[in-house]
């Protein structure tokens, strides 16, 4: 599983480039418990989502990584989240929630590190973040570990019945809900500013929507904000206690026979779909290039929106096709093993892992030497 995991964090596999060179999907692919596919949509000038599922006899990994204020973030869990959920495991010898709380913590330190080491040349290090998506299936049990507002959805059939319906599986740290403002203003009863509603939407500081993340130290530790050198990027911001929390919710359920597919997605499919109608698609369609259909039901959707023909999108450069969409990953996971066995063969634990590109354009193009910059709305 080493080996797999120093793959899928270092490479991606070739996948089929789609017409539109923001697109990108990959073939259905085997895991423990059936087979998974996996597709993603760039909006921004430098891809911000990662995604990523490693396949192994011991245990089935799915991240992915909605990063904001720049890629920073969200490439540096696709390299270094799986290995510390390989490592705890390991060490208590199988997974658990324990196992990932203690996964994200240390991701959430090791990067703190990197920030620290880069702060004086790259001050805009702080004020970078990424949400955290993680699912775990080890034997009948999965793990759904979430930090900020992306989103783990399960299909699962009706008794007795010939349809599909949708269960959500994770918690979203967002400030839209009351919920999470409620939260904020508890955790904060001296600081009437912990959640403001500023350009169209509830934001914590008045800043980010995002209640918990990866990295975003700016908002988390007052020595960055209050350091003259931030002010190369952003006013400075007081802070009494930390505003963001990178302590993930995790859920832990059994698996039935009845559980037919999940669906791992960054927000920029939500903000499109609604659980029901991804459930639907993926229940009503053939297999094969299944996540890619749900990114372009996304698309289709946000291109109405803005009443521009879906066929024109393509036409967008990256960066303003972020006003149309953001970027999109999704990874659906097929659980078979729960209701037949049909999936007997062995999985090559050297070979095993998928990762999407770690920027679509770039891939499609040839151009992986080319500067990226990141867009920011």
């Amino acid at each position: 599983m080493l080996r797999a995991v120093a793959r899928c964090c270092g490479h991606w596999p070739p996948g089929a480039a789609a017409a539109d060179g923001m697109l990108w999907q990959t073939e259905l692919r085997p895991h423990a418990a059936g087979e998974f596919s996996m597709a993603a949509a760039q909006a921004n000038l430098a891809m911000e989502d990662q995604a990523q599922v490693l396949a192994s006899p011991s245990a089935t990994l799915v991240g992915v990584y909605d990063g904001h204020g720049g890629p920073d973030a969200s490439r540096f869990l696709r390299s270094r989240l799986f290995p510390h959920v390989q490592r705890f495991a390991t060490e208590q010898g199988g997974m658990s929630a324990e196992v990932i709380r203690r996964a994200f913590g240390a991701a959430e330190e090791e990067f703190h590190k990197q920030v620290r080491q880069e702060w004086t040349k790259r001050p805009k290090m702080a004020a970078v973040g990424s949400c955290c998506l993680l699912g775990a299936i080890s034997g009948d049990t999965l793990y759904v570990a979430n930090l900020g507002d992306s989103r783990a959805v399960l299909g699962r059939r009706v008794v007795g019945g010939g349809v599909a319906v949708a269960e959500r599986l994770s918690d979203e740290h967002n400030a839209a809900s009351e919920e999470v403002r409620r939260e904020l203003a508890a955790l904060n009863p001296d600081d009437a500013q912990i959640v403001v509603h500023a350009r169209g939407a509830w934001r914590v500081k008045g800043i980010i929507q995002v209640s918990r993340s990866i990295g975003d130290f700016y908002l988390k530790k007052p020595e960055y904000s209050l350091d003259p050198l931030f002010r190369q990027v952003g006013a400075p911001i007081a802070l009494k206690r930390p505003a963001l929390s990178a302590e993930p919710s995790v859920q832990v359920r059994k698996l039935n026979p009845n559980d037919l597919f999940l669906i791992f997605a960054s927000d920029g499919l939500w903000e499109h779909l609604t659980d029901d109608a991804a459930v639907q698609i993926v229940f009503k369609n053939p297999r094969t290039g299944i996540a890619n259909r749900l990114v372009k039901a996304a698309l289709k959707e946000a291109t109405r929106k803005r009443e521009v023909r879906y066929r024109d999108l393509r036409t967008i450069e990256r960066g303003v096709r972020r006003h149309f969409h953001d970027d999109i990953s999704v990874v659906v996971v097929y659980l078979d093993r729960h209701r037949e066995r049909r999936n007997t063969r062995v999985i090559d634990s050297s070979s095993n892992c998928t990762s999407a590109p770690v920027d679509i354009y770039s891939s499609n193009n040839h151009q992986s030497g080319e500067p990226l910059q990141s867009y920011k709305s």
